[in-house]
């Protein structure tokens, strides 16, 4: 069964556990900072201590996880960010939340940018989606060889616009209410309709109503 991070119960203890572990936090001047994409080094200056809202630490199948759930961040900015691999107990993964945390309290210290880096925007109705550049170019051959063409990717969008916001223009709001994997695969649709040329999507160019027979399952 998947753990549910934006369950009410889920989010109210999250809460308690992290004013728990921020009794526990060090000097993070001695704490290790590994960057592995692009984006996460941008998103890195967002993962702020004062931007967490919760800890999550549960037990699945593989073993114990350990995810820092952040409020307040810019579009584009992956607000859910969990261990790199499951741990074989409880009291490892929390450790692994108080690294984690210590990591955030010292990246107080680090100016805010005004935006994600320099990455090109994708435009959403009301928002704006910054597109890691680095992927397009990958994209793009991956995208010819399957076939999947402008028509796919436009019914895909309509698709998640009524998934998440029921056919209105999509807002900040409606896009900060959904949960983490909604807003992953519409990251991931405008990171494809960029990839296919495009730069916006607005209701003029359809609703999911006009494109639901044209739409295979994807991403």
């Amino acid at each position: 069964m998947r753990y549910e991070h934006g369950k009410p119960e889920n989010r109210r203890r999250a809460a308690f556990l992290l004013g728990d572990l921020r009794r526990k936090l060090g000097s993070s001047d001695d704490a290790l900072e590994t960057v592995v994409t692009a984006r996460a080094e941008a998103s890195m200056p967002y993962w702020r201590l004062s931007n967490v809202a919760g800890v999550h630490v549960y037990r699945m199948a593989e073993g114990w996880h350990a995810d820092l759930a952040f409020r307040n961040l810019p579009v584009g900015v992956p607000a859910l960010v969990g261990s790199a691999v499951p741990w074989g107990t409880r009291e490892e993964a929390l450790a692994c939340a108080v690294r984690q945390l210590t990591l955030c309290q010292g990246r107080e210290e680090i100016p805010l940018p005004e935006t994600v880096d320099t990455w090109p925007l994708f435009v959403f109705d009301h928002v704006e989606m910054p597109i890691e550049p680095s992927e397009i170019p990958g994209m793009v051959e991956s995208l010819a060889r399957e076939g999947y063409g402008d028509e796919q990717v436009v019914g895909r969008l309509a698709y998640l616009r009524q998934a998440i916001a029921g056919d209105e223009p999509l807002t900040l709001e409606t896009f900060h209410a959904a949960d983490e994997e909604m807003r992953r695969k519409l990251m991931v649709a405008c990171m494809v309709a960029m990839a296919l040329g495009r730069t916006q999507f607005t209701p003029a160019d359809g609703i999911w109503a006009d494109h639901m027979p044209t739409v295979p399952r994807m991403m």
